[in-house]
């Protein structure tokens, strides 16, 4: 009669205990020939990125071969290839999906062609990882990445928020698709 209750309990612990979010399937984990799409802005000290995408001071250039070593609903593992391991941890802001999110940092085609084609101030503001003025939107995307999607719902809007760290921001304002104010 004991071992009855005891297995009426331990199964009513398993019915109504809250399931948790199982972690995300993400199709590039392992895979080879990954490279950043952007330019990366790491904590350099921490070897820790934000998807709210602080501008820090560190600047891993577009193209940069990486492993996509483990995901979770937390964060993401990713080494540098024949170099550091770093983590990117997932905002609670986070709009766009996991692996949405990730696949516009990160995949199997170098974007060479755009990179390539940066003349005057975007190949400048692209190769130092800033924005400058009179770039375009699409050579801010190059060189800074996305800003983050809860504070720029729209890239088709003329002002686009970006975070520094934590409690610093800072707008860019575009006029006739190109920076006007940063």
């Amino acid at each position: 009669m004991r071992s009855i209750a005891f297995a009426l309990a331990a199964l009513s612990f398993v019915v109504l205990a809250p399931a948790r979010a199982a972690d995300p399937q993400y199709h590039l984990i392992g895979q080879p020939g990954v490279v950043t799409l952007v330019n990366l802005h790491p904590d350099e000290k921490a070897k820790r990125l934000y998807s709210v995408n602080y501008q820090l001071d560190g600047l891993m250039p577009a193209c940069t071969k990486v492993k996509i070593l483990s995901v979770t609903n937390k964060k993401m593992d990713f080494q540098v290839e024949g170099g550091d391991k770093y983590e990117y941890v997932f905002h609670d802001t986070m709009k766009d999906p996991i692996a949405k999110h990730l696949d516009k940092y990160f995949g199997t085609a170098c974007p060479r062609k755009k990179i390539d084609s940066l003349a005057g101030v975007n190949k400048q503001g692209f190769k130092e990882g800033r924005i400058l003025p009179g770039m375009t939107k699409d050579a801010v995307i190059l060189a800074a990445g996305y800003p983050p999607e809860h504070a720029t719902p729209s890239l088709e809007s003329s002002t686009w928020k970006y975070w520094r760290n934590k409690f610093a921001t800072h707008s860019v304002v575009f006029q006739g698709g190109k920076v006007a104010k940063r």
